[in-house]
């Protein structure tokens, strides 16, 4: 992994700013084309739904996958916020970086929330989805500071290889949807450059005990994600009935749930915990003992 720097990172984030008008304009979702590539929606291996089915449930998961992005950022924002205020009037690099990250996010909850918006009127109706973010980001935010940064993290890093991996060369998808992901994708680099680097700072200031802490926060934190997951796997379940004005057998709803939730983990959880450069940062900063316990944990989780 290269040396990151906040100079550097702030750099880059002037460089590949953007705004929101110049994403969106006034363009509007194709509903004749899927939205979101298939390993993050799990529409494929649903074997109940037809082909425009499937299609048209990548819709639904696309509104899904933009809101969580703007779930998390809810708590993303103040932490890097305190983080600027206990370096400010002391490490300038460092203030302004923090700063311009905390101000992206706010950005990136604007654009998400517009998107919401978008596929509503795309599809014809609110979709039911997650709610009271801000309590979940008190929770969150009460944490010890190095399990909520390694979390950040892994949400930064699994933003990367999702872009990478699925959008960028998703040449039958949407291409709103490519554009959104793509700018969220270039600013985010950056963010996971900070994330590295505070959290680098965060454990370098800890006890034995507090590092203890941390890990055990960290995997509360993950098993927390996954109950938002599967709450808001049941809410697909009903929006995707009401998508294609049809009711699902409970056996057609528990496969339809099964997959879903399995692409949950792997987009949420799995995708950002296993990424080289999340691996990387995190055995920087632990024990193979602490390594173990989370490894543990996360493996049953989701094998689960």
């Amino acid at each position: 992994m290269p040396a990151y720097t906040y100079e550097k990172s702030l750099e880059n984030a002037y460089k590949v700013n953007w705004r929101i008008e110049e994403v969106l304009g006034d363009r509007q979702f194709d509903t004749s084309r899927p939205w979101l590539p298939a390993q993050l929606s799990g529409a494929a291996a649903i074997s109940c739904l037809n082909d425009e089915e499937k299609m048209k449930l990548t819709h639904i998961e696309l509104g899904a996958y933009a809101h969580i992005f703007r779930f998390v950022e809810e708590f993303i924002t103040p932490t890097m916020v305190n983080l600027a205020q206990a370096v400010a009037l002391k490490e300038d690099d460092a203030f302004n970086a923090l700063t311009n990250f905390a101000a992206e996010e706010v950005k990136h909850m604007a654009l998400f929330q517009r998107v919401r918006a978008l596929v509503d009127e795309a599809i014809g109706f609110p979709l039911a989805l997650l709610s009271n973010e801000q309590e979940v980001a008190t929770v969150v935010l009460s944490k010890n500071i190095g399990a909520v940064l390694l979390l950040v993290e892994a949400i930064e890093w699994f933003t990367q290889l999702h872009y990478l991996s699925g959008f960028k060369d998703g040449e039958t998808l949407d291409p709103l949807t490519r554009a959104v992901f793509k700018a969220h994708w270039q600013e985010e680099a950056q963010h996971a450059h900070l994330d590295d680097l505070e959290i680098k700072r965060a454990f370098g200031a800890m006890t034995d005990a507090e590092k203890d802490e941390a890990t055990d926060d960290l995997i509360d934190l993950v098993g927390a994600v996954d109950g938002l997951l599967q709450e808001q796997v049941k809410m697909d379940v009903e929006n995707l009935a009401r998508y294609l004005d049809r009711t699902f057998t409970e056996s057609e709803s528990e496969e339809i749930s099964s997959n879903l939730l399995r692409a949950k983990r792997y987009t949420f959880i799995e995708s950002g915990v296993t990424h080289e450069n999340f691996l990387k940062t995190f055995t920087s900063v632990t024990t193979s003992q602490q390594q173990e316990k989370v490894q543990t944990a996360l493996g049953a989780l989701l094998q689960s």
